[in-house]
């Protein structure tokens, strides 16, 4: 891999806790889980 290429990782979720502190649960919008994208960059780390 290059230096400047990111990778990223998809991080798989029953629920999502909403900044109000409500949390939402991927079986009340007929899924199985909520799945949204993690960078895994080490340089963001640093």
């Amino acid at each position: 891999m290059a230096k400047n290429d990111k990778q990223v990782n998809l991080v798989f979720t029953p629920y999502i806790t909403l900044k109000n502190g409500r949390r939402i649960y991927a079986s009340q919008y007929g899924k199985k889980v909520f799945c949204f994208p993690k960078n895994n960059d080490k340089d963001l780390k640093r």
